[in-house]
């Protein structure tokens, strides 16, 4: 047994769990600006594909928005998002509308041709995609053509999409807690998973997050079972 273990490893049919991938394999990654998630993930592929699962509007557009627009000044494409962009947003928090390309397919092959050819243009530094439903070549597909392209591509998708068998470079799931946002990374190529992590916004987010109570000047008011004891 032992000795077809071992010819299997010579002829590469045989990957171990304590093998990494040579550095030369790995995509590389954009900084977010977010410390505990740069430290931990490096983070995000580009070229690549992220894929991250969590409910609309817990701040999945704030974590990715400073890696999609780096100093590059290529097109941050964005197809078919469920509601309009927020240009004043965008403004305010210094990135351009110019740089902005925003296509609304009808249906979800088009936005999937789209999100492909852009990537693959090279127009593009990133691609943004709400997908409805995706298969494991349409995925293959996505990364071939960000890898082309030398684009970044992020799938934002519902809990109720979530796949395990995507080939993605990394996928993580958010969901809102009391200081910010907590991550689950399900896979990310390369590394074992760290554990789950929380990103604290209190600083860069700050109406955004629920502060502690000062419990102390607080007097705890008696139920009515202490009351009638009384």
């Amino acid at each position: 047994m032992m000795k077809t273990l071992d010819q299997l490893a010579q002829q590469h049919g045989l990957w171990r769990a304590s093998q990494r991938p040579l550095m030369a394999e790995l995509p590389d990654k954009q900084a977010t600006g977010y410390t505990a998630f740069d430290q931990r993930l490096g983070g995000l592929p580009s070229p690549g594909v992220t894929d991250i699962i969590s409910d609309y509007g817990v701040g999945e557009l704030r974590l990715v928005l400073p890696a999609l627009y780096h100093a590059s000044g290529q097109q941050v494409a964005w197809i078919r998002p469920p509601v309009g962009l927020n240009a004043a947003m965008l403004h305010q928090q210094g990135y351009s509308t110019d740089n902005t390309l925003l296509v609304s397919p009808k249906s979800d092959q088009d936005a999937l041709w789209a999100a492909e050819q852009a990537a693959r243009s090279g127009a593009c530094q990133a691609v943004v995609l709400w997908p409805s439903s995706l298969t494991v070549g349409q995925v293959k597909r996505l990364k071939l053509a960000a890898e082309h392209g030398q684009c970044a591509v992020v799938l934002l998708r519902r809990q109720q999409t979530y796949s395990l068998t995507l080939p993605v470079d990394l996928s993580v799931a958010l969901a809102p807690s009391a200081c910010g946002v907590t991550v689950t990374v399900r896979y990310c190529r390369g590394q074992w998973p760290p554990a789950p992590f929380t990103l604290d916004w209190r600083e860069q987010w700050p109406a955004l997050v629920t502060w502690p109570s000062n419990a102390e000047n607080l007097l705890a008011f008696p139920s009515r079972q202490q009351r009638e004891q009384a």
